[in-house]
């Protein structure tokens, strides 16, 4: 039993997720916003999110160079996805009280990340595109591609010629068994 009279032991990761965020107000201006049953942290007057906390963990915003040591530093950490521009790391919830004091450093680096603009957000598509020459004309094959690349359209389903109303079915019989 705790101070308050409850049972904490099935509690999981909360007080520690609390402690964090008490401490990560400490160190930096934070804004949080919930949405559903996670929390996102964010600098103040800033747009991108640093910390997200959620009920598998907690993930933070890296740099793409330094994310996988940062991972490999924590025990139950993973990059989310490394080739992502926008790279995060995650700890899961069973794992935030062994490496409180990394992730607590982690989540006030992030934080700073942000604040600062960093990483400049990049759409996946641009950045996987290659870079044309020269400027091409409205009329070039690759306008053409484009529109070419539409599927056609589906015919429209048989309907019934006695009512005229109902698509019919597979056997070729009207479903408002009247026809």
């Amino acid at each position: 039993m705790d101070e308050y009279g409850t049972d904490s032991a099935g509690v999981g990761a909360a007080p520690s997720v609390a402690r964090l965020l008490l401490e990560l107000r400490s160190r930096a201006t934070i804004d949080v916003k919930t949405l559903g049953k996670a929390l996102q942290v964010r600098p103040q007057g800033k747009t991108g999110v640093a910390v997200r906390i959620h009920p598998g963990g907690v993930d933070f915003a890296v740099d793409r160079d330094r994310a996988n040591d940062v991972a490999l530093s924590m025990p139950g950490a993973y990059v989310i996805d490394p080739d992502d521009p926008d790279c995060w790391v995650s700890v899961q919830a069973d794992y935030i009280d062994d490496n409180y004091d990394a992730l607590l450093d982690a989540t006030a680096e992030a934080v700073e990340l942000r604040a600062a603009g960093k990483p400049a957000p990049v759409k996946r598509a641009r950045a996987a595109a290659p870079k044309a020459a020269a400027p091409k004309a409205a009329g070039t094959t690759a306008a053409k591609t484009r529109a070419a690349a539409k599927p056609a359209p589906r015919p429209d389903p048989p309907r019934c010629p006695r009512c005229r109303q109902y698509e019919l079915l597979a056997s070729g019989e009207c479903p408002s068994g009247y026809c």
